[in-house]
């Protein structure tokens, strides 16, 4: 599945193959990095309170501007906690992005006003997470109604046990996505512990008609906690190619 033909026109794979995207960039080196090993999507953190990759805006909008400056670089995508419309009109009007991922549990109404901001006539392209906790899906009866705001794509991450949302490194049950993806007509990104070692173990989900690809943060870093030019090699090599095959 293959939203996207070119990585800043709003599309997300330039090949047709799996689409990448790596999360909680915040170093302009770590783009480099991203680009030189074909990453499709970089996630870039804004109004997201306390988390440990959280920009401020001047930061997010510089590190955006240089995401499209790389010849071949990934697309750059907002990633936020926030439910004002408004704080994202106002970072999307200054700079060059035109993804939108929303976290948290934000409502149809909300996604359709999201939807709805004009950047420079572009569309907005809305990724919703849909937040598998305790062998279920929490927004699993709003799908439909998420669909019809309007949601380009849905992304299926892990809550944790105590409440943590998105980059908890926990593992994604393929048991528990793979019902349902009948109820889905957009396309789908996996998150939750995806590396370059468990592709097999999403091998049935990776084979559906609606996957575009897999969202990755903790295993693409080193034990510093910095973006790991080798572990992002080896998750896009095993992904990419296994897809081409």
């Amino acid at each position: 599945m293959a939203l996207l033909s070119g990585s800043h026109s709003g599309q997300a794979s330039r090949t047709g193959t799996t689409c990448v995207k790596v999360c909680g960039i915040v170093e302009p080196g770590e783009l480099d990095a991203l680009a030189a090993h074909r990453v499709d999507l970089v996630g870039l953190w804004l109004a997201i309170p306390g988390g440990p990759h959280d920009l401020p805006l001047e930061r997010w909008r510089a590190l955006a501007e240089r995401a499209t400056e790389i010849e071949g670089g990934p697309a750059p995508v907002l990633v936020t906690f926030t439910k004002d419309a408004d704080v994202l009109r106002s970072a999307l009007e200054s700079a060059p992005v035109r993804w939108v991922q929303l976290h948290g549990y934000p409502t149809p109404g909300f996604v359709r006003k999201v939807k709805a901001i004009d950047v420079g006539g572009d569309r907005v392209k809305v990724i919703k997470v849909l937040h598998v906790k305790g062998g279920e899906c929490v927004e699993a009866p709003l799908i439909g109604s998420y669909e019809k705001a309007g949601v380009d794509v849905f992304l299926f991450d892990v809550v944790s046990d105590d409440g943590r949302v998105g980059s908890t490194g926990q593992a994604l049950d393929a048991a528990v996505v793979a019902p349902l993806l009948e109820k889905l007509t957009r396309p789908f990104l996996l998150a939750g512990g995806i590396s370059a070692d468990n592709r097999g173990e999403y091998e049935s989900l990776a084979a559906h008609p609606l996957f575009m690809g897999v969202d990755v943060d903790t295993n693409a870093r080193g034990t510093d906690g910095r973006i790991s030019a080798d572990n992002v090699a080896a998750i896009t090599r095993v992904w990419k190619e296994r897809s081409d095959a």
